[in-house]
C-alpha cells in the first residue's frame, strides 16, 4: 500500500507539496493559487491543489509535517483535523537542508551551507535559550551523507525588530542584502533587482565596508548608520543605488568565497550546495562553481521558503519512516491540465513569428517549482534583435529597462557560448558569454557580459523541439526566456491565466499544449 507524506509551509512564500512513497509527485506556492506574490499563510488552497490533482483524500494520507513559523497569526489548526496524524516542526535551517539533498540525491558527500535573512529560533532548533535573547538562525552548515543529514555548525543573531528606518536587522548576509533591497525598492523582495542593478555600480570610497573583518560574521554598523542617514527610497537611477548594490554584492561574494574556502579545507569535502534565500543569488553562485577547489556545486531549484515544504516532508520520510532511498523527482511539479501533442508545423511557425519580432508564451506540462520559468510557464523571444530587451521590459512585463532577461540553450550547445561551470540547469547560475558570441545575442547579455542559463536536454519538450528549428533556421542557439506573469501578478498557472496574462501584455500568440494559439489579433 502507497505511503502518502504532505508537507506544507506556512510563512511568506508559503507552499506545499505530496510524496507518494519516495516520489516528489506534485508540490505549489500558495501564491501561484492566490495571485498574490510570496504570499503566505496556511497553505490550504495549496494542499487542497494536491488532493484533487492525486485524486486522493485528507484520509488517506499517512502524515501531513507543518512547518509554522513561531509566532505566526495566520495558521488553521481547524483545517487539519480530517488529518490522522499531523506533526508540527519549526526547524527552518534542516529542512533547506534536506530539500538541498534532493539536488545531491545519494551521492557524493557535501557540506551543505545555509544562508538566509533568518531561520528558527534557537528552542526551535532544538538547543536551549539560556540567555533568553530573540536569537534565530543565522547560518548553518550540514554534512549529507548518503541521504543522512548530519549538523556541524549553527550561527545565531539577535533580532532586533524596527531597528532602522527601513525596519529590522539582524547579522545575516540575508539581511544585509534586504536592506538594500528597501533602501531602493521598498521591499525585501527585490533581491534579484540590486543583483542587476550592482554590475552598473562601482566602488565608492564613501561607502562603509559591509561587514567586519571578525572571526564571527558581523553586519557593519557604520554601513548601516550611512544608509540610516541618506534619504530613502533611493532612486535605482541615481549613481548612490547603483553603487549601494554594487557593495552588497561584492561584500556577499567574498564573504561566500571565504567561508566555501574554510568549509573545503576544515572537512576536506569539495562538493558544496547552496541553500536559502541566498543560494538564489545567481551571479555568486557562477563565482562559487567555478572556484578550482570545488569539484561541483549544487543548489535546489527552490531555495526559498517555498522549498520549506519539501523539506519538511523529506524530514518525516527519512527522520520517521526511516527511508533513505533515493528520491524520484521533476521540477516540473505541478498539476497536468492537459497532454501536450506536438505539431511540427507549430513549431515552424512559432520560430517564423519570433523571427518576425513577436514574444510567444509557453504554456505546457506541470508549473515549474520554485521561482524560476523553465519553459513550461514562459514567454520567449529572439535574443539576436537588439530592439527586444528594451521591448519587453517596457512594452510586456512594465519594468525597469536595466533589468537583464533569463535565455535558454541546448545542452549540446552550453560550451559554443560560454566556458563556466553551472551549478545546475535551472537558471540559478549566471555564465560569461563568450566575447565572440556577445555580440550575436544583444539583447540578452548584462552589462557584466552575463546571462542567467536554463539548460535544455529534454527532447520531449516543445522548447526543445523550438531551439532546434531556431538554430537551423539562423544558426543562432539562445533564446530570451522569461517568466510568464504580468507586472506585479505570480507566474501563471492555469491556461486561462495564461490567457488573460498574455491580452494584458500585448502577447499575440501563445503555444499551448503543443498548439499555437492567437490570443490578440494583428487585424491584417
Amino acid at each position: 500500500m502507497a505511503r502518502y507524506i504532505i508537507g506544507a509551509h506556512s510563512g511568506h512564500d508559503a507552499s506545499a507539496c505530496l510524496f507518494k512513497d519516495n516520489t516528489l509527485v506534485c508540490a505549489i506556492a500558495k501564491e501561484r493559487l492566490t495571485r498574490k506574490k510570496h504570499d503566505s499563510g496556511e497553505p490550504v488552497e495549496c494542499i487542497e491543489y494536491l488532493l484533487d490533482a492525486c485524486k486522493l483524500c485528507k484520509s488517506e494520507i499517512d502524515m501531513v509535517v507543518r512547518c509554522n513559523w513561531y509566532d505566526s497569526r495566520e495558521l488553521d489548526d481547524a483545517y487539519y483535523n480530517g488529518f490522522k496524524n499531523v506533526k508540527i516542526n519549526k526547524n527552518h535551517h534542516l529542512f533547506h537542508a534536506y530539500a538541498l539533498s534532493l539536488a545531491n540525491n545519494g551521492g557524493c558527500d557535501m557540506l551543505a551551507l545555509i544562508l538566509d535573512g533568518r531561520g528558527c529560533r534557537l528552542e526551535d532548533a532544538g538547543e536551549l535559550n539560556i540567555a533568553g535573547a530573540n536569537l534565530f538562525e543565522s547560518e548553518s552548515v550540514y554534512k549529507i551523507t548518503g541521504n543522512r543529514i548530519i549538523p556541524m555548525e549553527k550561527m545565531y543573531a539577535e533580532h532586533f525588530p524596527n531597528e532602522y528606518k527601513w525596519g529590522s536587522h539582524l547579522n545575516s548576509v540575508g539581511y544585509a542584502y534586504a536592506t538594500v533591497s528597501k533602501a531602493v525598492f521598498q521591499s525585501a523582495h527585490a533581491a534579484g533587482k540590486i543583483m542587476a542593478l550592482a554590475a552598473f555600480g562601482k566602488e565608492n570610497a564613501n561607502i562603509p565596508q559591509v561587514f567586519c573583518d571578525n572571526i564571527r560574521f558581523e553586519v557593519n554598523r557604520e554601513w548601516l548608520s550611512y544608509i540610516e542617514n541618506l534619504v530613502l527610497p533611493i532612486n535605482f537611477a541615481d549613481d548612490m543605488a547603483k553603487d549601494l548594490s554594487y557593495s552588497v554584492q561584492s561584500a556577499l561574494e567574498r564573504y561566500i568565497e571565504l567561508r566555501v574556502k574554510s568549509l573545503v579545507d576544515s572537512y576536506l569535502i569539495n562538493t558544496i550546495g547552496i541553500s536559502g534565500g541566498v543560494a538564489l543569488n545567481c551571479k555568486n553562485n557562477r563565482i562559487i562553481a567555478n572556484k578550482p577547489y570545488i569539484s561541483k556545486l549544487l543548489v535546489f531549484p527552490a531555495s526559498g521558503d517555498d522549498g520549506l515544504s519539501i523539506g519538511a516532508a523529506l524530514w518525516a520520510i527519512r527522520e520517521i519512516f526511516n527511508d533513505w532511498r533515493e528520491v524520484v523527482w521533476d521540477i516540473r511539479l505541478g498539476k497536468i491540465y492537459r497532454q501536450t501533442v506536438f505539431d511540427e508545423s507549430a513549431i515552424n511557425r512559432v520560430v517564423k513569428l519570433l523571427l518576425n519580432g513577436e514574444c510567444i508564451g509557453l504554456f505546457e506540462n506541470g508549473s515549474e517549482y520554485g521561482p524560476r520559468a523553465l519553459c513550461n510557464r514562459s514567454l520567449i523571444a529572439d535574443a539576436m534583435d537588439v530592439k527586444m530587451k528594451d521591448y519587453m521590459n517596457i512594452k510586456v512585463k512594465e519594468r525597469e529597462q536595466f533589468r537583464p532577461f533569463g535565455g535558454v540553450v541546448l545542452a549540446r550547445n552550453l560550451k559554443m557560448i560560454t566556458s563556466d561551470k553551472l551549478a545546475n540547469p535551472y537558471m540559478l547560475s549566471a555564465a560569461i558569454i563568450k566575447p565572440e558570441y556577445q555580440n550575436r545575442i544583444p539583447a540578452l547579455v548584462h552589462a557584466d557580459g552575463t546571462v542567467r542559463l536554463q539548460v535544455v536536454s529534454d527532447k520531449n519538450t516543445s522548447i526543445y523541439k523550438i531551439l532546434e528549428e531556431y538554430e537551423r533556421e539562423t544558426g543562432g542557439m539562445v533564446l530570451i526566456n522569461t517568466s510568464f506573469n504580468s507586472k506585479d501578478e505570480p507566474i501563471v498557472e492555469t491556461e486561462n491565466e495564461a490567457f488573460a496574462s498574455a491580452k494584458k501584455m500585448g502577447i499575440h500568440y501563445m503555444l499551448s499544449s503543443g498548439t499555437l494559439k492567437e490570443i490578440l489579433s494583428r487585424g491584417i
